[in-house]
């Protein structure tokens, strides 16, 4: 009886709120729903869909090594004072121009105690003439060393290239520094042929003036095939001919001058350097070993460094 007691004191159990939910309207229901969000992988699924053109991050600007840019300030010690100076001359002259303009907008409208209109508009002109005119000048100092400095990098690039010589010593153009006077021909078998065949007429000459011949053959299998078909190099050209080394980095690097040039594919080019390991000359066709047996100096003659056939090779300024 205890128990049944306690049975019928006990209140009644009460559904739970959340047994009987309340009906909403419409519109109230779908504001309140948060809003779904995508997962990870459909997000990245999403990104992978989009044209690579609109992802692809811009070309960035070629960066030159501190050894570069050395010797760019090195052979062109000025361009840096000249480069200061037209900068701040044309950021003066483009304030004033700013200066001008209010002045000149501001009579215009009929302030009173403004300048002379005609006084507004002679200085506008004059500051306009002058910022363009020093902004000209800066931009053909900075075109100049972006110049200089591309060509330095090259010919670092060329410095590092690799040949071997009579003795089967392997060296850099680099290790030939105050040398020989290196002189690159690169073409197909024919032309490289060529080339030796003619320089063999005026060995002596070249080699009294420190010529040395890199042949080069350049196929569509790299060139390892074609440098085979080439005469050997003998203990008798110690001085005058080498063997490039690892002909496919000759290649790239020869591809790059061609692209650059505007040369077309198949054609035999040739680059000389002077002692220094600066480009001398280049061209298309067969060295002119003539003029380099003419107008080169002997190695062991005052000036030679600086003389050549294409004339004195003066400091970039």
């Amino acid at each position: 009886r205890g128990s049944r007691r306690r049975r019928a004191a006990s209140p009644a159990r009460l559904p739970s709120p959340r047994a009987r939910p309340t009906r909403e309207p419409a519109g109230v229901s779908s504001l309140r729903r948060p809003a779904r969000r995508r997962s990870a992988p459909a997000r990245l699924a999403r990104w992978s869909c989009a044209p690579r053109a609109a992802i692809r991050p811009p070309p960035r600007k070629e960066e030159f090594s501190n050894a570069t840019k050395m010797r760019s300030e090195a052979q062109a010690p000025f361009r840096v004072a000249r480069m200061f100076l037209f900068g701040a001359f044309g950021a003066n002259a483009t304030l004033g121009f700013g200066i001008a303009t209010l002045q000149a907008v501001t009579k215009a409208l009929g302030a009173p105690n403004g300048p002379p209109l005609d006084q507004s508009l002679s200085n506008l002109g004059i500051n306009l003439a002058c910022a363009l005119f020093f902004g000209f000048l800066y931009k053909r100092d900075a075109d100049g060393r972006d110049k200089q400095m591309a060509r330095i990098s090259r010919e670092e690039r060329l410095s590092n290239l690799k040949c071997e010589l009579a003795g089967g010593k392997v060296v850099s153009l680099y290790d030939l520094r105050g040398f020989s006077r290196v002189v690159v021909a690169a073409g197909d078998v024919e032309y490289c042929s060529a080339a030796i065949e003619t320089a063999e007429a005026l060995r002596d000459p070249l080699v009294e003036r420190g010529v040395l011949l890199v042949p080069v053959v350049i196929t569509d299998d790299g060139g390892i095939s074609g440098n085979t078909l080439l005469p050997q190099v003998t203990d008798a050209d110690r001085k005058f001919r080498a063997s490039p080394v690892s002909v496919e980095k000759w290649r790239r690097w020869l591809d790059e001058q061609k692209k650059e040039a505007g040369v077309a594919e198949g054609k035999g080019v040739y680059v000389g350097l002077r002692m220094d390991g600066r480009v001398r000359s280049s061209g298309v066709g067969v060295p002119p070993w003539d003029r380099f047996a003419v107008e080169l100096p002997p190695t062991d003659s005052w000036g030679g460094v600086m003389d050549g056939f294409d004339g004195r090779v003066g400091v970039d300024t």
